[in-house]
């Protein structure tokens, strides 16, 4: 199969500051086997308008409550009917050629493709390259997921379940060591699939981050000892982010040169 069927995803609830650059990144795209399905939780600011100003070119749209991020994304999973699904937030931007290289590259016994996320301010235009983890073990240190840069095939999907409903932050994360544990086919692409809005976590959602990273990890056979170990190694990262951001120092442009994630 030379031009797959792509499916791309986007999740809102009260959106509309940054909507509308990720629906014309998604349906601007050149590559025409696509379908976008956009998930909306019940939005009361201006992002029906958005929507509905492109309602011609959105293959599917609802517009109700949900439980929470993950529910949402297991919404549009569940309508797309593309041999691949991609998820673009409503924050984010997809590149221009991102579905013909994910075309290129497609492998029908392919569960899951991986590519890489450029970073971005859009207020300064300063970016910053991220590579995805590729290998998802017991310790959850220094990897980066690139949420975007992620294309699931329907049937994998199908074999090896969706996003779990009770995880908040940390759905993507559960999602790669699952599909890991499971023997799931990986491929890589080295190319950008696109543009990730930076923005902030307050307090509550580390501590959220941390708790939701502790299941995952006793879920996929994590000992005491490597829950520990991740823990102690992310709090002394925080507390090195908040010394950096205190002393003006950007801690994204210190990773970029240390070639982290």
């Amino acid at each position: 199969m030379k031009n797959p069927k792509i499916s791309i995803i986007t999740i809102t609830y009260n959106s509309e500051k940054h909507l509308e650059e990720a629906i014309l990144s998604v349906i601007n795209q050149p590559y025409e086997n696509k379908e976008y399905i956009i998930i909306d939780g019940g939005s009361t600011d201006g992002t029906l308008d958005i929507v509905n100003k492109y309602r011609d070119r959105i293959a599917y749209f609802v517009s109700e409550p949900d439980k929470g991020i993950s529910d949402a994304f297991n919404k549009g999973i569940k309508a797309a009917t593309g041999d691949l699904i991609g998820i673009c937030n409503a924050d984010d931007q997809l590149a221009l050629d991102c579905m013909q290289i994910l075309a290129n590259n497609y492998e029908e016994e392919v569960d899951i493709y991986r590519m890489n996320e450029v970073v971005k301010n859009f207020e300064t235009g300063e970016e910053f390259l991220t590579k995805p983890t590729l290998v998802y073990g017991h310790r959850l240190m220094n990897h980066y997921t690139c949420h975007m840069g992620c294309f699931v095939s329907k049937a994998a999907y199908e074999r090896f379940g969706m996003y779990d409903v009770d995880l908040h932050i940390q759905m993507d994360t559960d999602l790669l060591c699952r599909f890991t544990a499971k023997g799931a086919k990986y491929k890589y692409i080295d190319a950008n699939c696109g543009f990730f809005r930076r923005g902030g976590i307050s307090t509550s959602g580390v501590k959220r981050r941390n708790y939701e990273r502790k299941v995952i990890m006793k879920r996929y056979g994590a000992s005491t000892w490597d829950v520990m170990i991740t823990q102690a190694y992310h709090h002394i990262m925080q507390m090195t982010k908040r010394l950096l951001l205190a002393l003006r120092i950007d801690p994204t442009k210190l990773k970029e040169k240390a070639g982290l994630s």
